[in-house]
């Protein structure tokens, strides 16, 4: 059996009186497809109302989708047909794995969009979610939470932020050095529960040798440089280190991570 070792935090910081992330990490074993691990990670919106409900309600859909939804997926018999007929077919689960979270991401927009008429706020979260099946991953994200590849030499961001910033450095009009001090560094492009449409990224992979996939809120990455980032997944308590370190610095919102080793 594949062994993976994770490892997670979330800090409240040392301004906020709420911790508004939300994140989880599973494993299981399938018959089907071997060994699986799922790492989600939610930043419930800090200039909304209630962005901790928002948070947790997303990561609660996440876990039932993982522990109710995904098994009879993994077992559909046409699946299993394609699979034998066309060995290029690997992906075909992680396929329908888009197509699960994508409706299950709008479903969520739904929903907490009605729950914040219904109390009169605005509610909405960030997610990114991770799931590893043997040495194929799938990765989705919405709003500025990040997912990194990392070895002991690179530390790559395979996710895009849907924020303004990020939207102004790609048409040219804004440096990266220049998005660090931007006032406008926390407005998203959209969310989950606070935007009138919702359309994750999705991005898909195989998995190198000694391989650490970190995923984490803007708490975490936003004062950290990926060359640190690689030197302090090679410590013992790495998330732990890294918390305190962006603390340090200065780093007033939720702090979250997880790390998946494969």
């Amino acid at each position: 059996m594949k062994k993976f070792n994770t490892d997670a935090i979330t800090d409240i910081g040392v301004k906020k009186s709420v911790n508004q992330d939300a994140l989880l990490l599973k494993q299981a074993h399938s018959t089907a497809v071997g060994d699986i691990c799922f790492g989600c990670l939610c930043d419930g919106m800090g200039g909304l109302s209630a962005g901790e409900i928002a948070s947790s309600a997303l990561v609660h859909r996440m876990d039932e989708w993982f522990r109710v939804e995904l098994p009879g997926l993994l077992s559909r018999p046409d699946f299993t047909e394609s699979l034998s007929e066309d060995p290029s077919c690997e992906n075909i689960y992680l396929r329908q794995v888009e197509k699960n979270w994508d409706y299950i991401v709008n479903e969520m927009n739904v929903r907490l969009q009605k729950y914040g008429m219904q109390k009169g706020i605005r509610i909405g979260t960030t997610i990114v979610a991770i799931l590893v099946i043997e040495n194929d991953y799938i990765i989705m994200n919405v709003g500025d939470s990040r997912a990194y590849r990392c070895s002991d030499e690179e530390c790559d961001l395979l996710t895009h932020d849907h924020s303004y910033v990020q939207q102004q450095m790609d048409m040219g009009r804004m440096t990266q050095e220049e998005a660090k001090v931007s006032d406008k560094k926390s407005v998203l492009l959209q969310c989950v529960g606070a935007s009138e449409e919702v359309v994750p990224s999705f991005y898909y992979g195989k998995c190198g040798d000694n391989n650490k996939y970190l995923l984490c809120s803007d708490g975490l990455w936003r004062r950290m440089e990926e060359k640190e980032i690689i030197s302090m997944l090679q410590r013992k308590q790495a998330l732990e280190a890294m918390t305190n370190l962006v603390k340090k610095r200065g780093e007033t919102d939720n702090i979250s991570g997880l790390v998946i080793a494969v």
